[in-house]
Formats: C-alpha cells, sequence, structure tokens
C-alpha cells in the first residue's frame, strides 16, 4: 500500500496485477484499457470465509477497523426486531470483522456483541431493532461511523408498545477498532417511536467539510394510503451532532397534492450524488407504489430544487394503463368505463377479487417500484447516469416502469435523462410465461472484468425465476446477461454488496438470499453466500482510497475521481456514502479496470473545493507516508 501526501488529503493507491500485458510508458505506444485476458470466474467459497452460518440479506460493506479491509454487516429483513438475549436466540444483525485467517487467506469473525453495535438505550440485555447501517466518518477522527436505520412498522406496535418498538435511528460513533457507543440521540427520531426509515445517504451538502445525512421513509401507514413518511435532511457540525434543516431546504412534502407531485410517497432507497457535475451532491428518492421518484438539485448550500419530472428521472413517458389487468377486469364489471376501455377487454386473470382503484389512472400512479437508485457513468462520457432496481409485473402493463438505465445528457437546457430502450441494449431479464414477474430490488454499478467499463448487477427476489443478473457492457455500449457463464447466477438474490475483501485487486460480490413468497421454496433461510472473482489474474485494477485533509471529510464522501489511461479511455467515481434500498454500501474503495494499462493520470475533486492530480499504477504497494 502506497500512500500520498496531497494538499487536501491523503490518496491510498492499492493494487494488484497479472504479469505485464503491455507497456504505456515512456516512448511506448498507448496501451489498451479495454483488453482482458478472458472473463472472470466467480467461485462460491461461503464457507471458506466463515460466512456459512451467518444469516440476513441487507448488506453493507465498509473498514470498520482501519485495517485496510472492507467488512461487513448484515441485517435480516423485518421490523420492530430485537434478540440475542439469550444464548440461541438469533440476533437480528451481524458485525462482521474482515480478519487473517490462520489457515491462510482472510476469514470474517463475528464481533456482534463485542462492537457495541446493537447496545440499546435502555441498557437491557437485548440487541437493539436495526435494519441497516451506512458508514462515513461524521466526528472528523479519521474512522468509520455508521447511521443505524431502524424500520418500525407502525401497524405492528404493541399496546403497550415494548421496547423494539421504540427503538429508533441511531448515530454510532467509532473509536477506530470497530467498537461503537451510542451518540447523543439524533432529532427528529430523539422522542417517542422510532419511524419507517427505509434509506440513508452521508454526503457533504453545503461543502463545509462535514458529512450530512439524507435520509427516506416508507409509507405511513401500507395498505392504507397511498400517503409516505417525510424524507429529512440533516446538517452535520462535524463533531457528530446534526441539525434537522428538513422544512426550509425544498425537501418538505405535503399530505396532499398526488397530481401535482407535492405529496409524500413511500420511498424505498435514498441517493446523494453529484448528478450536474457542478461539484456538490444532489438528492435522489426512489419511490415505491408506482408513485414518481424525486430528484432534489442542491445548490451548493443545502437548499433544493425538485426536478424530477422534469428531468425525467420521476418515471418514464409511458402512461397507457390499458393493458393493466385490474382495470380490464374493471372495465368488463362496470360500463361507466367504456369510454376508457380498449375494445372487447379480455383480461387474463381470474377477476373475482381484483380491484382497480380510480387513482390508478392518474399520471402519478403510472411509474415504477423503485427500490434503489445506483449513480455512475456507465456510458464513459464524464456525466453521471443512473440504474432504476424495480419490482414490475405482467398484470401491471406497459404504464409500470421496468429496471432500466437512465442515461445522464447535460446540455445548455440543463440536466435530463434518457432512458435505454432496454431490449436493444441487451438490459431486459428474461421473463418465463405470459405471468412473469421483475423482481429488481438492489443494484450495483461496477467494472466486475476490468476492462474499464461499468457492468450492471442487479439484485433480485420474491417472485419466480429470480436471479442475481450481471449485465456485462460490451465495447459496443450494450449489454449481454452473462451471471451464469460468469458464476454469480444466485436465485433470489436480493440482498448484495461489491467490494474488494481480499484485496487482491478485483471485485468479489456477497449475495444475501431472499425467502419471501416464491423464493421460501428455495431459501429456507436468508443464507449469505461469498463470491470471490478472478478477474486480477486476466486484467489490471487500479483501487484508490481517499483520506481527505482539512476542509474535506476523512472519508472523502463526495469526491470525485477521473481516472484516465494512455489510450484515452476514462473512468469517473464518486465517493458515496451509502445509497439505494435499506442502506446499500460497498467499499469506500473506488476500483477501476485498466485492462491492460499498467498507469493512469488521477484527477480528484475534493468535496470542499480542490483538486489534485496523480500518475497511479497497479504496481504501488509499497507503504509510504507523508
Amino acid at each position: 500500500m502506497r500512500r500520498l501526501a496531497l494538499g487536501l488529503g491523503v490518496l491510498t493507491v492499492l493494487g494488484a496485477a497479472p504479469s505485464c500485458l503491455s507497456g504505456a510508458g515512456g516512448g511506448a505506444p498507448p496501451c489498451d484499457a479495454h483488453a482482458v485476458r478472458a472473463a472472470p470466474t466467480f467461485t462460491r467459497k461461503t464457507a471458506d470465509v466463515g460466512l456459512g452460518a451467518v444469516r440476513g440479506n441487507r448488506l453493507m460493506a465498509a473498514d470498520l477497523d482501519g485495517d485496510g479491509y472492507p467488512d461487513l454487516i448484515v441485517h435480516r429483513v423485518g421490523s420492530n426486531l430485537r434478540g440475542g438475549a439469550a444464548p440461541g436466540d438469533p440476533s437480528p444483525y451481524a458485525v462482521l470483522m474482515n480478519r487473517p485467517a490462520d489457515t491462510g487467506g482472510r476469514r470474517f469473525v463475528d464481533v456482534t456483541r463485542e462492537s457495541g453495535y446493537g447496545t440499546p438505550r435502555d441498557g437491557t440485555g437485548e440487541l437493539r431493532s436495526a435494519q441497516f447501517a451506512v458508514a462515513a466518518d461524521v466526528d472528523g477522527d479519521g474512522d468509520l461511523d455508521l447511521f443505524s436505520g431502524t424500520y418500525t412498522d407502525p401497524q405492528k406496535v404493541a399496546v403497550p408498545p415494548s421496547p423494539a418498538d421504540l427503538d429508533r435511528s441511531e448515530l454510532l460513533l467509532n473509536d477506530g477498532q470497530g467498537h461503537f457507543t451510542l451518540a447523543p440521540p439524533l432529532e427528529p427520531w430523539s422522542s417517542g417511536r422510532g419511524e419507517v426509515t427505509s434509506g440513508a445517504s452521508f454526503a457533504d451538502l453545503n461543502g463545509d467539510g462535514h458529512v450530512d445525512l439524507w435520509v427516506t421513509a416508507w409509507y405511513a401507514a401500507y395498505g392504507r394510503s397511498s400517503l409516505g413518511g417525510q424524507s429529512r435532511v440533516l446538517l452535520g457540525a462535524g463533531d457528530g451532532t446534526f441539525t434537522d434543516i428538513t422544512d426550509g431546504s425544498g425537501v418538505t412534502t405535503e399530505t396532499s397534492g398526488y397530481e401535482e407531485g407535492d405529496n409524500r410517497r413511500p420511498a424505498y432507497g435514498a441517493t446523494a450524488c453529484d448528478v450536474d457535475g457542478d461539484g456538490d451532491q444532489d438528492l435522489l428518492l426512489s419511490a415505491y407504489g408506482r408513485q414518481w421518484n424525486q430528484l432534489f438539485l442542491n445548490d451548493g448550500s443545502a437548499h433544493f430544487e425538485e426536478v424530477g419530472r422534469a428531468t425525467g428521472y420521476a418515471g418514464d413517458d409511458e402512461l397507457d394503463y390499458s393493458g393493466n389487468q385490474n382495470f380490464l377486469c374493471a372495465c368488463q364489471a362496470d360500463p361507466t368505463l367504456d369510454p376508457l376501455c380498449p375494445p372487447a377487454p379480455r383480461p387474463l386473470i381470474d377477476c373475482t377479487n381484483s380491484g382497480w382503484p380510480s387513482m390508478d389512472a392518474q399520471p402519478w400512479r403510472n411509474n415504477g417500484n423503485t427500490f434503489t437508485t445506483a449513480c455512475g457513468d456507465v456510458t464513459g462520457d464524464g456525466v453521471m447516469d443512473l440504474y432504476n432496481a424495480e419490482i414490475a409485473h405482467w398484470w401491471a402493463g406497459a404504464s409500470s416502469d421496468p429496471s432500466n438505465v437512465l442515461v445522464g445528457e447535460l446540455s445548455a437546457e440543463g440536466l435530463r435523462y434518457r432512458r435505454a430502450d432496454r431490449a436493444a441494449a441487451g438490459l431486459a431479464p428474461p421473463h418465463v410465461g405470459v405471468d412473469w414477474n421483475e423482481g429488481g430490488i438492489t443494484a450495483a454499478l461496477a467494472d466486475l472484468d476490468g476492462d474499464g467499463r461499468l457492468d450492471i448487477v442487479l439484485g433480485t427476489s420474491d417472485y419466480p425465476d429470480q436471479f442475481t443478473w450481471v449485465f456485462h457492457q460490451r465495447s459496443d455500449g450494450q449489454f449481454e446477461e452473462v451471471g451464469e457463464a460468469w458464476g454469480l447466477h444466485h436465485p433470489c438474490g436480493s440482498g448484495l454488496v461489491v467490494a474488494d475483501f481480499d484485496r487482491d485487486g478485483d471485485l468479489d460480490v456477497v449475495v444475501g438470499s431472499g425467502t419471501a413468497r416464491d423464493c421460501s421454496k428455495l431459501w429456507a433461510e436468508p443464507e449469505v453466500h461469498y463470491y470471490e472473482s478472478d478477474a486480477a489474474t486476466k486484467a489490471n485494477f487500479i483501487t484508490v482510497l481517499l483520506e481527505g485533509g482539512p476542509g474535506s471529510n476523512s472519508a472523502a464522501v463526495g469526491a470525485r475521481l477521473s481516472l484516465r489511461t494512455a489510450d484515452g479511455t476514462r473512468q469517473v467515481r464518486e465517493v458515496q456514502g451509502g445509497y439505494g434500498h435499506f442502506g446499500l454500501q460497498s467499499d469506500l474503495a473506488q476500483t477501476f479496470g485498466v485492462g491492460a494499462c499498467e498507469s493512469a493520470q488521477l484527477e480528484v475533486s475534493w468535496p470542499g473545493g480542490g483538486t489534485s492530480r496523480h500518475r497511479v499504477t497497479p504496481q504501488q504497494l509499497e507503504a509510504v507516508r507523508p
């Protein structure tokens, strides 16, 4: 590992390379960043790395103890859950440290109790209720602290409330060794019952060098209305304290105004990313219930303008609900709908128990069930693109948005998203039969084979014929699904995290298995499985870990990295503090595949201002400190 002193921080370059594939220095001809020897193979090594008994499918990775290797936190799906009070009592989550194994290699060690992550405020021996976590340095001491989100289902709160019902989202401060203590309670969760927190992302929203927090919420009461909870923005002071600035920031929504898009909507994911390239991070809300997604553009001082519909992020332009099977049933039963109905409607479902509310005809109800929005430069033009992971059903018809790439385009008129033609681009998961479902829940953008192009990993669950789909980006910018060919064809792989866990240069994948609905036929428990990549034997990789200095948060959340190889290939990454459905987070280190290239020029735009430039190579492994 090599550390380079920067004006605004420290750049740690990690890497591993196979034998040299071609030269790219001095007077040598340009290298080929897209050249790889062969496709990677992912081998399941769950037991070898100590994950055989781990259960859960909400996953995050971060270096919690500062040893240079990403650790894991795994949560079970559920709400209002406590556990671990007695021997044999299941834990609702596991904190797993990535440690050297006695026999060589690495192994995950369960330190849930010792870590203090689950300590409740009431001091009982139970582990408090928590459903996900995201990491960043909130108090400026150089280690990664945690926001731990609690999803309390208000319809399942006991009377009188149980201790788990009163657990709330918390901030946990790290001592640098992976031991956590509860910070002072966060507003607005300092009193009363926990909220239905469904996602969170750390970001430096006002450029002051301190991380802030973007938190989304689920339905206020699922099944009783279409109203969601209020999503919130909290500004960090850099000492572990936060102030709720939601009101007045431009993100406050209302209990009405569905047609205008002013309403609160149930969110299933939070993402912070600089989508318009102006140097500050913007906020994305992934909405459920086929409601409009929201995009809040930042003016640099944590004041936001909602532009979801104006940019095309809110939903696609397909609003024809005439293929909705419930609507066709209503056409048969209600003659007053005739002006809206297609000729001779013939529903393909049993209409006995169907129902079609009139609000389903409205534009605000003909969008997606968006669980995760992943942000990255998929097309390689320097503009951030988006990938939405969506659940879509055959019976809902064409107006229900499917999982897709949203290509970001910047012009004098501003930001606009163009949705890919999924069939032509090779991005459509296989449909089996007429009554197909797409169960997109989690997603990651990562260069899995080292060819300098981002691939897409889509985690799915709940329905028949669902797998972890891997869309490999080809040289023509189109995609091909290669999950089975590469060894990542995991059935009902709803949980997902991608990181270089063994620090050999390439990206490994950990998958959590879904047990809902049809997936329960395949998995009795939410097993967690580890897939090790061999891509570093077939291509070169450069992994960069930024450590912010004065004026920038130490984890460099919000920094943008632009890496250029001698053949002109440019790759852009942004350091993100969690994203998507229930706190997805991959390693803060950024991994670039550079094919046959052996060096690259790196430019870093630091959060809070300032840029720095560096030459980096895969071979920089020795320790050099400023």
